[in-house]
């Protein structure tokens, strides 16, 4: 990687539709002329963890060069499994190949092809049946069963596990199968400037992508295997945008285009049974085509006005969207073993086809903000922006775009002869229409649902202090305030989803989510790092630490007990040597020294009557050494 850009809030006026919080752009390394380098690295850890990367830079006379990169990484299963072995195993391979050239005075012409081979064994998952065909598995589950009729061990209108908490392990369980995920992906991605003398740079940046995915999730969490999750995608995209640049400091910086993306997925998927009789599957889902299409045009400017003190910055977007898709849904297809129904049968039972309401849809998405620089080592800074993310159909039926208005203020400081450096924002971020995903059952599969009204609001603060020429510390302390201030949807019974919060009034009463917090969202995170430089003549050696604490969160929106991610803390140490030059080095890891696992996805399903609770879990600690070779 050449860097990694992490730009917060809306950013729909540069990056289109589905930047609503924020975007992360991550930059390839790219061939530089007339440079012969490159590096090799290679890494062995606990979990017989295997790692190599290695990448070269050629140049090709004057005016072009091309670079090679490749990586391996694999490594053991995280977690004891019992008769399925170990968890969690990693093994992915991938390779890049790129070319530039500046053929002649400005022009500048870059262009890549990528490959990226996974093949891994499925995700490590516990499961607790809580309860089967509205029977709980447990008695004593009553107590922490939500109801408008009063718990009892038959629920007569299903109920809602909100306070229920099951402490499951975290390390070592038995499970009967651990599935596989298997990925390919191909692509090509390019970027022609040409320099048109005083107006500026016009750009073509576009690419295609096709990834390949084959899954086999067992959903249970226990022995024997009884539900399997097939799963199968080819999904191709293309973009292309044709952008104009122009401007010099000081003056007006501006940059105006259009852009377009396609793409098209084959998609099929169902709940296979393995211990039924001959193999069944519960359900099955084909969607043989769906295919999406944007359209945007694009324009920005800043503009001074003060000279080197005040600048305004202003953009506006308006994208066009279009989706269609082709929805073949199949009921329980018994005794056909690991086959799933043919497409091109329409005479069998329980097939349904259909196409879900067509999106066509158009949104602008606009921003205007200030740069306020007082003196060279003080900046002032505040915006608002518009963002939304695109709306479309599920299993269930439509839903609709998801709008976003952000504003922020903001500082970046420097100070005792920019030995410190302080930077501070404070952001308020008021959703309409959140898409949020719920998962209902496996006759109905996925649903997104759009939460009439959530606000988010928070202050940022990141610290670094050169406290002498060898030691540093960072420090960042962030405060997040996020809640669901209008949501009412369905939610997870016993016996299916319940719809009906009071079956006791006529008509239909969603519950009602507000004043939950949304997913992933904990109060606090606060990050503290300390490095050290040794010096042993011209050889160094760097000894750091870094802690990283976060407060607790939901998994869910629904912000059950079992659902909760409590407070933890996860702390990192690294220990490098580095030769004169900057040649050579060697380091020494360990990550995650509490070896604490937190939970990565909690969620109550029902499958086939029986209700589920299944847990997945973040990495275990490791630790290991990495040397690299630079010339």
């Amino acid at each position: 990687m050449e860097r990694i850009e992490v730009l917060r809030g809306p950013q729909g006026t540069l990056y289109g539709r589905n930047a609503t919080a924020g975007a992360l752009n991550i930059v390839a390394a790219k061939p530089k002329l007339g440079e012969f380098a490159g590096y090799a690295t290679g890494s062995y850890g606990n979990y017989d963890a295997i790692s190599a990367e290695a990448a070269v830079n050629v140049p090709l006379g004057e005016k072009f060069a091309f670079r090679a990169s490749g990586m391996h990484n694999e490594h053991d299963g995280y977690f004891d499994n019992g008769p399925a072995g170990r968890g969690s195993a990693g093994n992915t391979d991938a390779a890049r190949l790129s070319f530039y050239a500046e053929p002649v005075e400005g022009v500048r012409a870059y262009v890549a092809g990528e490959y990226v081979d996974v093949n891994t064994t499925g995700i490590a998952q516990y499961g607790i049946v809580v309860a089967n065909n509205g029977v709980l598995a447990n008695p004593g589950y009553a107590s922490g069963i939500v109801d408008v009729i009063p718990s009892t061990p038959q629920l007569e209108g299903g109920g809602v596990p909100l306070n229920l908490d099951f402490n499951p392990p975290k390390k070592s369980f038995p499970l009967g199968d651990l599935g596989f995920t298997k990925i390919k992906q191909y692509a090509v991605r390019g970027r022609l400037d040409i320099d048109v003398g005083t107006i500026g740079t016009l750009s073509y940046i576009g690419g295609y992508r096709d990834v390949k995915s084959d899954v086999s999730q067992p959903l249970n969490g226990f022995v024997p295997t009884t539900f399997v999750q097939n799963y199968s995608k080819d999904s191709q995209t293309q973009s292309h945008e044709v952008r104009l640049s122009g401007g010099d400091k000081g003056g007006i910086i501006y940059q105006v285009g259009a852009f377009y993306f396609y793409e098209n997925q084959q998609m099929a998927q169902g709940l296979f049974l393995p211990l039924a009789a001959g193999g069944s599957y519960l359900n099955y889902f084909y969607r043989p085509y769906v295919k999406n299409q944007s359209m945007a045009g694009f324009a920005q400017a800043t503009v001074p006005l003060i000279e080197d003190k005040l600048t305004v910055t202003g953009g506006i977007r308006y994208t066009k969207d279009k989706k269609k898709g082709l929805y073949v849904n199949y009921g329980p297809q018994f005794g056909r073993g690991p086959n799933p129904p043919p497409i091109d049968d329409t005479t069998r039972p329980g097939r349904v086809e259909f196409e879900p309401p067509r999106l066509n849809e158009g949104q602008a998405t606009w921003t205007l903000g200030f740069d306020y620089t007082p003196t060279r080592d003080h900046l002032v800074y505040g915006k608002v922006s518009a963002g939304y993310k695109a709306g479309g159909f599920d299993n269930v039926g439509a839903f609709g775009a998801e709008k976003l208005t952000a504003y922020e203020v903001g500082s970046k400081n420097s100070f005792a002869n920019r030995t410190i450096q302080f930077n501070v924002a404070a952001f308020y971020y008021d959703y309409k229409d959140q898409q949020i995903p719920v998962f209902l059952d496996t006759n109905i599969g996925n649903q997104v649902v759009n939460a009439g009204k959530s606000r988010v609001w928070g202050i940022e603060t990141d610290t670094t202090i050169l406290l002498s020429r060898d030691d540093r510390f960072t420090a960042t302390v962030n405060y997040l305030n996020a809640e669901l201030t209008a949501f009412k949807t369905s939610l997870l019974g016993l016996t299916g989803p319940i719809y009906d919060s009071d079956p006791a009034t006529p008509g239909i009463q969603p519950f009602d989510l507000s004043g939950n917090r949304p997913v992933q969202s904990p109060k606090w995170v606060i990050a503290l790092g300390y490095d050290h430089d040794f010096h042993i003549g011209d050889h160094k050696i760097t000894a750091g630490i870094f802690s990283r604490f976060k407060s607790d969160y939901y998994l869910q929106p629904f912000n059950a007990v079992a659902e909760r991610q409590e407070a933890f803390t996860q702390t990192d140490l690294t220990l490098e040597y580095s030769a004169p030059g900057d040649r050579f080095s060697l380091q020494a890891y360990v990550r995650n020294l509490e070896d604490y696992r937190p939970y990565g996805f909690v969620n109550y399903v029902n499958a086939g009557g029986t209700t589920l609770i299944n847990y997945v879990y973040g990495s275990p600690r490791t630790y290991g050494v990495r040397g690299t070779f630079r010339f």
